[in-house]
């Protein structure tokens, strides 16, 4: 009896310890509780991957493309240089047309 119990919980603790057990349990992480706090932070883009609050990775930029000058016609905002201070940068460069596409 006691080598039958013996053996009965060698098997279960092997089906437990399987990698098709554990690598399902280890899928992803949870999300962090600071995900709630993200909105109020100054770099959200560097908060939320810090945090893993956005699951979807990033798409991969293309680099062999020759980067596109401003137009010489259009000088840029003096606002642009303010930028680096502010909370939301990026609605900020779109308003003041810091980037050029």
């Amino acid at each position: 009896m006691k080598k039958l119990l013996f053996a009965a919980s060698a098997l279960a603790l092997a089906a437990a310890m399987s990698p098709a057990v554990t690598g399902s349990v280890q899928a992803a992480p949870a999300k962090s509780s600071f995900c709630k706090m993200a909105a109020g932070q100054k770099n959200l883009v560097s908060w939320n991957a810090y945090y893993h609050c956005v699951s979807a990775a990033p798409a991969p930029r293309l680099t062999h493309h020759a980067a596109v000058r401003a137009p010489a016609g259009r000088p840029k905002n003096p606002y642009c240089k303010m930028a680096a201070g502010e909370k939301n940068l990026v609605s900020w460069n779109a308003y003041y047309h810091c980037l050029s596409l």
